[in-house]
Protein backbone atom coordinates (compact mmCIF):
# COMPACT_ATOMS: atom_id res chain seq x y z
CA UNK A 1 0.00 0.00 0.00
CA UNK A 2 1.02 3.61 -0.52
CA UNK A 3 1.05 5.93 2.50
CA UNK A 4 1.55 9.67 2.19
CA UNK A 5 3.51 11.47 4.93
CA UNK A 6 3.72 15.24 5.27
CA UNK A 7 7.09 16.29 6.71
CA UNK A 8 6.21 19.94 7.25
CA UNK A 9 4.15 21.80 9.84
CA UNK A 10 5.45 19.73 12.77
CA UNK A 11 7.65 20.65 15.74
CA UNK A 12 10.61 18.56 14.61
CA UNK A 13 10.66 17.41 10.94
CA UNK A 14 13.80 15.42 11.76
CA UNK A 15 11.70 12.90 13.70
CA UNK A 16 9.67 12.10 10.60
CA UNK A 17 12.82 11.86 8.52
CA UNK A 18 14.40 9.48 11.05
CA UNK A 19 11.25 7.37 11.08
CA UNK A 20 11.10 7.10 7.30
CA UNK A 21 14.78 6.20 7.10
CA UNK A 22 14.45 3.45 9.70
CA UNK A 23 11.02 1.98 8.87
CA UNK A 24 11.24 -1.43 7.21
CA UNK A 25 8.07 -2.98 5.81
CA UNK A 26 7.80 -4.38 2.31
CA UNK A 27 4.03 -3.89 2.40
CA UNK A 28 4.38 -0.11 2.62
CA UNK A 29 5.61 2.42 0.10
CA UNK A 30 6.03 5.92 1.51
CA UNK A 31 5.18 8.99 -0.55
CA UNK A 32 6.93 11.76 1.36
CA UNK A 33 6.07 15.43 0.86
CA UNK A 34 8.29 18.33 1.91
CA UNK A 35 10.81 20.95 0.89
CA UNK A 36 13.84 19.80 -1.08
CA UNK A 37 16.11 20.46 1.90
CA UNK A 38 14.00 18.03 4.00
CA UNK A 39 13.79 15.33 1.38
CA UNK A 40 17.54 15.40 0.78
CA UNK A 41 17.95 14.06 4.32
CA UNK A 42 16.02 10.90 3.47
CA UNK A 43 18.77 8.43 2.64
CA UNK A 44 16.57 5.38 2.31
CA UNK A 45 15.77 4.56 -1.33
CA UNK A 46 13.66 1.38 -1.11
CA UNK A 47 9.89 1.95 -1.17
CA UNK A 48 10.31 5.73 -1.06
CA UNK A 49 8.87 8.32 -3.42
CA UNK A 50 9.98 11.89 -2.74
CA UNK A 51 7.63 14.73 -3.65
CA UNK A 52 9.41 18.09 -3.66
CA UNK A 53 7.11 20.95 -2.66
CA UNK A 54 7.77 24.68 -2.53
CA UNK A 55 5.27 25.74 0.15
CA UNK A 56 4.32 24.91 3.72
CA UNK A 57 0.99 25.21 5.50
CA UNK A 58 1.51 27.47 8.51
CA UNK A 59 -0.55 27.72 11.71
CA UNK A 60 -1.31 31.33 10.75
CA UNK A 61 -2.81 30.37 7.37
CA UNK A 62 -6.55 30.63 6.78
CA UNK A 63 -7.58 26.99 7.30
CA UNK A 64 -10.62 27.23 5.04
CA UNK A 65 -8.72 28.68 2.07
CA UNK A 66 -5.25 27.20 2.30
CA UNK A 67 -6.09 24.42 -0.19
CA UNK A 68 -6.67 27.12 -2.82
CA UNK A 69 -3.93 29.57 -1.87
CA UNK A 70 -1.08 27.09 -1.32
CA UNK A 71 -1.56 24.38 -3.89
CA UNK A 72 2.11 23.39 -3.79
CA UNK A 73 2.20 23.03 -0.01
CA UNK A 74 3.17 19.56 1.21
CA UNK A 75 -0.15 18.94 2.96
CA UNK A 76 -2.20 20.03 -0.04
CA UNK A 77 -0.13 18.09 -2.56
CA UNK A 78 -0.50 14.97 -0.41
CA UNK A 79 -4.28 15.32 -0.11
CA UNK A 80 -4.52 15.92 -3.86
CA UNK A 81 -2.66 12.66 -4.49
CA UNK A 82 -5.00 10.90 -2.06
CA UNK A 83 -8.01 12.26 -3.90
CA UNK A 84 -6.54 11.08 -7.22
CA UNK A 85 -5.81 7.57 -5.84
CA UNK A 86 -2.03 7.98 -6.14
CA UNK A 87 -1.76 7.17 -2.43
CA UNK A 88 -4.11 5.17 -0.19
CA UNK A 89 -3.88 7.04 3.13
CA UNK A 90 -2.53 10.46 4.14
CA UNK A 91 -0.75 11.28 7.44
CA UNK A 92 0.09 14.79 8.65
CA UNK A 93 1.18 16.47 11.87
CA UNK A 94 0.54 19.96 10.52
CA UNK A 95 -2.21 22.46 11.32
CA UNK A 96 -5.28 20.53 12.51
CA UNK A 97 -7.69 23.15 11.21
CA UNK A 98 -6.09 23.25 7.78
CA UNK A 99 -5.88 19.46 7.59
CA UNK A 100 -9.55 19.00 8.51
CA UNK A 101 -10.81 21.76 6.21
CA UNK A 102 -8.62 20.71 3.28
CA UNK A 103 -9.57 17.04 3.70
CA UNK A 104 -13.22 18.03 3.68
CA UNK A 105 -12.99 20.26 0.61
CA UNK A 106 -10.61 18.08 -1.40
CA UNK A 107 -11.80 14.56 -0.56
CA UNK A 108 -15.52 15.19 -0.23
CA UNK A 109 -18.13 14.01 2.25
CA UNK A 110 -19.93 10.71 2.26
CA UNK A 111 -23.49 11.20 1.07
CA UNK A 112 -25.76 12.09 3.99
CA UNK A 113 -22.92 13.44 6.16
CA UNK A 114 -23.17 17.19 6.71
CA UNK A 115 -20.35 17.57 9.26
CA UNK A 116 -17.55 14.98 9.41
CA UNK A 117 -16.22 14.33 12.91
CA UNK A 118 -12.69 13.91 14.23
CA UNK A 119 -12.21 10.63 16.08
CA UNK A 120 -9.50 8.95 18.12
CA UNK A 121 -8.96 5.92 20.33
CA UNK A 122 -8.49 6.54 24.05
CA UNK A 123 -7.25 4.30 26.89
CA UNK A 124 -9.36 2.86 29.69
CA UNK A 125 -8.68 1.30 33.07
CA UNK A 126 -8.77 -2.12 31.38
CA UNK A 127 -6.77 -3.36 28.41
CA UNK A 128 -9.48 -2.16 26.04
CA UNK A 129 -9.70 1.11 24.13
CA UNK A 130 -12.74 3.12 23.16
CA UNK A 131 -13.41 5.49 20.27
CA UNK A 132 -14.34 9.10 21.03
CA UNK A 133 -15.83 11.44 18.44
CA UNK A 134 -16.15 14.35 17.78
CA UNK A 135 -12.88 15.73 19.15
CA UNK A 136 -13.32 19.27 17.89
CA UNK A 137 -14.17 19.31 14.21
CA UNK A 138 -17.63 20.77 14.90
CA UNK A 139 -18.33 22.62 18.12
CA UNK A 140 -21.99 23.11 17.19
CA UNK A 141 -23.19 19.72 16.00
CA UNK A 142 -26.83 18.90 15.32
CA UNK A 143 -28.62 15.77 16.46
CA UNK A 144 -28.26 14.25 12.97
CA UNK A 145 -24.50 14.68 13.21
CA UNK A 146 -24.35 12.83 16.53
CA UNK A 147 -26.35 9.97 15.05
CA UNK A 148 -23.92 9.75 12.13
CA UNK A 149 -20.93 9.75 14.50
CA UNK A 150 -22.49 6.79 16.29
CA UNK A 151 -22.97 4.84 13.07
CA UNK A 152 -19.51 5.59 11.69
CA UNK A 153 -17.83 4.93 15.04
CA UNK A 154 -19.50 1.53 15.24
CA UNK A 155 -18.23 0.63 11.77
CA UNK A 156 -14.68 1.56 12.79
CA UNK A 157 -14.72 -0.60 15.91
CA UNK A 158 -16.44 -3.46 14.10
CA UNK A 159 -14.03 -3.74 11.19
CA UNK A 160 -10.80 -2.61 12.82
CA UNK A 161 -11.21 -4.30 16.23
CA UNK A 162 -13.55 -7.13 15.17
CA UNK A 163 -16.27 -6.29 17.70
CA UNK A 164 -19.47 -7.78 16.29
CA UNK A 165 -21.83 -5.19 17.74
CA UNK A 166 -19.91 -2.30 19.35
CA UNK A 167 -21.72 -0.61 22.21
CA UNK A 168 -22.43 3.10 21.90
CA UNK A 169 -23.00 5.82 24.52
CA UNK A 170 -23.74 9.52 24.37
CA UNK A 171 -21.61 11.80 26.54
CA UNK A 172 -23.95 13.85 28.69
CA UNK A 173 -24.37 15.62 32.04
CA UNK A 174 -26.40 12.71 33.43
CA UNK A 175 -27.42 9.18 32.54
CA UNK A 176 -31.17 9.90 32.38
CA UNK A 177 -32.77 10.27 28.97
CA UNK A 178 -34.14 13.66 29.97
CA UNK A 179 -30.69 15.15 30.61
CA UNK A 180 -28.90 17.53 28.26
CA UNK A 181 -29.91 20.31 25.90
CA UNK A 182 -32.38 20.05 23.04
CA UNK A 183 -29.78 18.66 20.60
CA UNK A 184 -28.69 15.91 22.99
CA UNK A 185 -32.22 14.93 23.97
CA UNK A 186 -33.20 14.62 20.32
CA UNK A 187 -29.97 12.78 19.47
CA UNK A 188 -30.61 10.30 22.29
CA UNK A 189 -34.02 9.48 20.88
CA UNK A 190 -32.73 9.15 17.30
CA UNK A 191 -29.70 7.01 18.19
CA UNK A 192 -31.94 4.74 20.25
CA UNK A 193 -34.15 4.22 17.20
CA UNK A 194 -31.43 3.93 14.54
CA UNK A 195 -28.32 2.42 16.14
CA UNK A 196 -28.03 -1.11 17.49
CA UNK A 197 -26.58 -1.66 20.97
CA UNK A 198 -27.04 1.94 22.08
CA UNK A 199 -26.62 2.01 25.86
CA UNK A 200 -27.80 5.54 26.61
CA UNK A 201 -25.91 8.40 28.26
CA UNK A 202 -22.57 8.30 30.00
CA UNK A 203 -21.08 10.87 32.36
CA UNK A 204 -17.50 12.06 31.96
CA UNK A 205 -16.45 10.58 35.32
CA UNK A 206 -17.09 7.06 33.99
CA UNK A 207 -15.44 7.58 30.62
CA UNK A 208 -12.25 5.59 31.36
CA UNK A 209 -13.97 2.52 32.79
CA UNK A 210 -14.54 0.91 29.38
CA UNK A 211 -18.25 0.60 29.75
CA UNK A 212 -18.74 1.22 26.02
CA UNK A 213 -16.81 0.88 22.76
CA UNK A 214 -17.88 4.18 21.16
CA UNK A 215 -18.64 7.47 22.93
CA UNK A 216 -20.33 10.28 21.01
CA UNK A 217 -20.19 14.02 21.71
CA UNK A 218 -20.25 17.32 19.87
CA UNK A 219 -16.83 18.81 19.16
CA UNK A 220 -17.01 21.29 22.03
CA UNK A 221 -17.61 18.69 24.74
CA UNK A 222 -15.40 16.08 23.07
CA UNK A 223 -12.41 18.40 22.79
CA UNK A 224 -12.70 19.51 26.41
CA UNK A 225 -12.96 15.87 27.54
CA UNK A 226 -9.93 14.82 25.47
CA UNK A 227 -7.73 17.63 26.77
CA UNK A 228 -8.91 17.04 30.33
CA UNK A 229 -7.89 13.38 30.12
CA UNK A 230 -4.49 14.31 28.64
CA UNK A 231 -3.97 16.99 31.28
CA UNK A 232 -4.95 14.82 34.23
CA UNK A 233 -2.77 11.95 33.01
CA UNK A 234 0.21 14.28 32.64
CA UNK A 235 -0.35 15.89 36.04
CA UNK A 236 -0.78 12.52 37.78
CA UNK A 237 2.41 11.27 36.20
CA UNK A 238 4.31 14.32 37.44
CA UNK A 239 2.79 14.02 40.93
CA UNK A 240 3.70 10.34 41.20
CA UNK A 241 7.24 11.06 40.07
CA UNK A 242 7.55 13.85 42.64
CA UNK A 243 6.35 11.60 45.44
CA UNK A 244 8.88 8.88 44.69
CA UNK A 245 11.80 11.30 44.27
CA UNK A 246 11.11 13.07 47.56
CA UNK A 247 13.84 11.36 49.59
CA UNK A 248 16.05 8.29 49.78
CA UNK A 249 13.32 6.02 51.18
CA UNK A 250 10.79 6.96 48.50
CA UNK A 251 13.44 6.40 45.84
CA UNK A 252 13.95 2.87 47.13
CA UNK A 253 10.18 2.37 47.07
CA UNK A 254 10.12 3.57 43.48
CA UNK A 255 12.39 0.70 42.48
CA UNK A 256 9.88 -1.78 43.88
CA UNK A 257 6.96 -0.37 41.89
CA UNK A 258 8.91 0.68 38.79
CA UNK A 259 7.13 -1.78 36.51
CA UNK A 260 3.73 -0.55 37.63
CA UNK A 261 4.70 3.08 37.05
CA UNK A 262 5.96 2.26 33.57
CA UNK A 263 2.73 0.41 32.80
CA UNK A 264 0.69 3.43 33.93
CA UNK A 265 2.76 5.78 31.80
CA UNK A 266 2.49 3.47 28.79
CA UNK A 267 -1.31 3.20 29.11
CA UNK A 268 -1.72 6.96 28.82
CA UNK A 269 0.92 7.49 26.16
CA UNK A 270 -1.04 8.99 23.24
CA UNK A 271 1.68 7.95 20.79
CA UNK A 272 0.57 4.31 21.01
CA UNK A 273 -3.01 4.97 19.97
CA UNK A 274 -2.39 6.03 16.39
CA UNK A 275 -3.70 9.35 15.14
CA UNK A 276 -7.02 11.11 14.97
CA UNK A 277 -8.95 10.62 11.75
CA UNK A 278 -11.93 12.17 10.03
CA UNK A 279 -15.13 10.15 10.02
CA UNK A 280 -17.49 11.07 7.21
CA UNK A 281 -15.12 11.89 4.36
CA UNK A 282 -14.58 9.59 1.41
CA UNK A 283 -10.90 8.77 1.91
CA UNK A 284 -8.75 8.21 5.00
CA UNK A 285 -6.63 11.05 6.33
CA UNK A 286 -4.92 10.69 9.72
CA UNK A 287 -3.81 13.58 11.93
CA UNK A 288 -0.95 13.03 14.38
CA UNK A 289 0.32 15.44 17.04
CA UNK A 290 2.68 18.14 15.83
CA UNK A 291 5.12 16.84 18.44
CA UNK A 292 4.75 13.21 17.30
CA UNK A 293 7.88 11.12 17.69
CA UNK A 294 8.98 8.00 15.83
CA UNK A 295 6.82 5.81 18.08
CA UNK A 296 3.68 7.82 17.35
CA UNK A 297 4.37 7.70 13.62
CA UNK A 298 4.85 3.93 13.77
CA UNK A 299 1.41 3.42 15.31
CA UNK A 300 -0.18 5.88 12.89
CA UNK A 301 1.21 3.82 10.01
CA UNK A 302 -0.13 0.60 11.59
CA UNK A 303 -3.51 2.32 11.88
CA UNK A 304 -3.32 3.34 8.21
CA UNK A 305 -2.55 -0.26 7.24
CA UNK A 306 -5.56 -1.56 9.16
CA UNK A 307 -7.88 0.98 7.57
CA UNK A 308 -6.60 0.14 4.10
CA UNK A 309 -6.65 -3.64 4.48
CA UNK A 310 -10.20 -3.70 5.82
CA UNK A 311 -11.41 -1.31 3.08
CA UNK A 312 -13.08 0.56 5.93
CA UNK A 313 -13.88 3.75 4.07
CA UNK A 314 -15.46 1.84 1.18
CA UNK A 315 -17.61 0.05 3.76
CA UNK A 316 -18.55 3.35 5.37
CA UNK A 317 -19.56 4.86 2.04
CA UNK A 318 -21.66 1.84 1.08
CA UNK A 319 -23.30 1.52 4.49
CA UNK A 320 -24.15 5.18 4.95
CA UNK A 321 -25.34 5.77 1.40
CA UNK A 322 -27.56 2.68 1.43
CA UNK A 323 -28.72 3.24 4.98
CA UNK A 324 -27.83 -0.35 5.89
CA UNK A 325 -27.52 -0.12 9.66
CA UNK A 326 -29.62 -1.61 12.41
Amino acid sequence: MKIGIDILGVDEPGRIINFVNSYDDNEVEFYVYGLEENLDKITKTKNIVKNVCTEEVLMSDDAARVHRKKKDASMIRMLSDLNNDIIDVAISGGSTGAFMASSLFMLGRIEGISKPGLASLLPTSSEHKFLLTDLGANVEAKSDDLVNYAKLGQLYMKYIYKIDEPSVALLNVGVEETKGNKVYKEAHKMIKEEVANFKGNIEARNILEHRFDVVIADGFAGNILLKSIEGVASSLGAMIKGIFLKNFRTKISALLVRKGIKAFKKKFDYSEYGGAFLLGIKKPSIKVHGSADENALYYAVQQAKQIHKTKLYDIMIETMEKGEQK
